[in-house]
C-alpha cells in the first residue's frame, strides 16, 4: 500500500499548497462567512480557511456558546438584522433538527442551536461553496512586505512549519493572531478595561417537564454564598443566563468565569482548571434543588469562552456614541442588532451590563475592519476595532456572520479587481446583490 492508496489521497494537494488569491484564519462564524462573501465576490479564487481546531463553528463549538446573538433586533416585534447568510444556515440547520424556529428572549432576541449540527451544516457550507480548508492548524507567523502588505502566513503542522502566501488576508482568529504575527498594529483589549471570560458549562439529568430559570439558580447560589462565605471567593458569579438546547434538553450557562491574560499558555491554563472547579461547585449547590438530584455535567468548554482578547488598530475605531446616536456611515456594510454586553471583573459578584441600542440597529462600517497599517489585512467578528462598549456589542456570533461576509468579499474585490482598484461601492453593491442587509428598514419582521 502506498500514499496513493489513502483515503482522501485526492486531496494531498492541500498538503502542499504554497498559495492562495485568499486566507482566512480561523473557522468560526466570521471566518467561514468571510469565506462564503469572498467566493461571491471572486468566483474563480483560490480561498483558504486556517482553522487551529478539530471543527468550523468557532465559539459555537468550540466554547459551547450554543446561541446565535445579533440575529435579531431586540424589541416586541423583532426584526431580522442578518441576511441570506444566517437564511442559508437556519435552513440547513432546521434541516438536520439543529435548531428551531423559535427564538429566545433573555435580555436581548437569539437563536438556540445544537453545536454538534454546527460542525456537519459548516462541513457542507465549506464544500458547496469549493472553500479549501484545514483543520488543526495553528497560524504561528508571518512575512510582512516593504509595502506593509503581508506577503504571507507560517502555518504549523505535526510535521513541521509550513508557508502560505496571498493576495489578501481575513483575520477571524477571534484574538487577532494574525494580525499580530504579521507585524500589523493591533491592542489588547481597550484601553485598561477587557471583557471577562467564561467557561461554558452545559448541564443534563434534567427532566424535561422541569423548567430552571435564571432567577432559581441564583437565588440558591445566594444562599449557599451566606451559609458559606468562602464560597465567595471562589465562586464570584451569582448566575447567568439559562440556555436550553432545543433537542436535547440540557442547559448552558456561563456562571464559571476567571480574569487572564488570553494571549499567554500560563493565563489560560489557570483560567481553564479554576473554570471546571467552578463548575462542579456550581453543580454541587444546584443539585440540592427539587428536580436538580440527578443533575450532572455533560461538558465544559471545551475552551475557555476568551469574550475579549487583541484587536486591530484600524482606520476607523467604532465607538459607544456612534451606536447610542445611530450614526450613519457612507461606508456602512453590516448592521449591529445586539446590546452592549460587558462582563466587569470590577463588579463585586462579576456582573454583566447591557445597555440597549436605541435605534435597535446601528451601522458598521467597513473601515472598522480595516488595518490602519497593513493594506491587505481585514479582520471580522471579535477582532474588528471597536472601543469598550462598541466591541462589547459587535462581538457575538450573528453579528460576526455579517462582518465576516462584509471582510470576505471586500478580501475577494482586493483579488478581483487589484489592492488598489477596489471600492466601498463595490463591496456594498456585491452584498445587497446576495441578501445582506444594509439599511434599518429593510429589515423583515421575524415570524415566530
Amino acid at each position: 500500500m502506498s500514499i496513493g492508496d489513502l483515503p482522501f489521497a485526492d486531496q494531498l494537494d492541500l498538503d502542499t499548497v504554497e498559495s492562495a488569491d485568499v486566507v482566512i484564519v480561523g473557522g468560526g462564524a466570521a471566518g467561514v462567512a468571510a469565506a462564503v462573501g469572498a467566493r461571491q465576490a471572486a468566483p474563480n479564487a483560490r480561498i483558504i480557511i486556517l482553522e487551529s481546531e478539530a471543527c468550523l463553528g468557532g465559539a459555537m463549538t468550540h466554547r459551547g456558546v450554543a446561541a446565535y446573538c445579533g440575529l435579531y433586533t431586540i424589541e416586541d416585534k423583532p426584526r431580522q438584522a442578518i441576511g441570506s447568510i444566517w437564511n442559508d444556515l437556519k435552513r440547513r440547520l432546521l434541516k438536520v433538527q439543529g435548531t428551531t424556529e423559535d427564538i429566545v428572549r433573555h435580555r436581548g432576541v437569539f437563536q438556540m442551536v445544537e453545536p454538534e449540527c454546527v460542525k456537519l451544516v459548516l462541513d457542507d457550507v465549506m464544500a458547496d461553496y469549493n472553500i479549501e480548508v484545514l483543520l488543526h492548524t495553528p497560524v504561528v507567523g508571518a512575512i510582512r512586505n516593504s509595502d506593509n502588505t503581508i506577503a504571507s502566513v507560517r502555518i504549523q503542522e505535526r510535521r513541521g512549519y509550513r508557508d502560505i502566501s496571498a493576495k489578501a488576508f481575513v483575520d477571524c482568529s477571534g484574538d487577532g493572531d494574525l494580525a499580530a504575527h504579521s507585524g500589523a498594529s493591533v491592542r489588547l483589549g481597550n484601553h485598561g478595561t477587557i471583557n471577562l471570560g467564561s467557561l461554558a458549562t452545559r448541564y443534563g439529568g434534567l427532566p424535561h417537564s422541569l423548567q430552571p430559570t435564571a432567577t432559581i439558580w441564583r437565588n440558591a447560589i445566594i444562599a449557599a454564598k451566606k451559609k458559606d462565605p468562602n464560597l465567595r471567593k471562589a465562586l464570584p458569579k451569582d448566575g447567568s443566563v439559562l440556555l436550553r438546547l432545543p433537542t436535547s434538553g440540557d442547559v448552558i450557562t456561563f456562571m464559571a468565569s476567571a480574569f487572564y491574560d488570553p494571549r499567554t499558555s500560563a493565563g489560560i491554563t489557570a483560567a481553564e482548571v479554576s473554570g471546571r472547579k467552578q463548575a462542579q461547585m456550581y453543580l454541587d449547590i444546584l443539585r440540592k434543588l427539587p428536580g436538580h438530584e440527578n443533575m450532572y455535567i455533560v461538558s465544559t468548554g471545551p475552551n475557555f469562552g476568551t469574550r475579549e482578547t487583541l484587536h486591530i488598530n484600524a482606520v476607523y475605531q467604532l465607538v459607544e456614541d456612534d451606536l447610542t446616536s445611530g450614526r450613519h456611515f457612507e461606508d456602512v456594510i453590516a448592521l449591529g442588532a445586539w446590546g452592549m454586553e460587558f462582563h466587569d471583573v470590577n463588579d463585586r459578584v462579576w456582573a454583566s451590563t447591557f445597555k440597549y441600542i436605541p435605534n435597535k440597529v446601528f451601522d458598521i462600517p467597513l473601515r472598522c475592519l480595516q488595518s490602519i497599517d497593513t493594506p491587505n489585512l481585514l479582520a471580522a467578528g471579535r477582532c474588528v476595532d471597536g472601543d469598550q462598549y462598541a466591541s462589547s456589542s459587535v462581538r457575538v456570533m450573528g453579528t460576526a456572520l455579517a462582518t465576516g461576509q462584509a471582510a470576505g468579499v471586500a478580501a475577494g474585490m482586493m483579488v478581483l479587481k487589484g489592492l488598489d482598484r477596489w471600492a466601498v461601492v463595490d463591496v456594498q453593491n456585491c452584498l445587497r446583490e446576495n441578501g445582506a442587509f444594509l439599511r434599518n428598514e429593510d429589515l423583515p419582521i421575524v415570524n415566530v
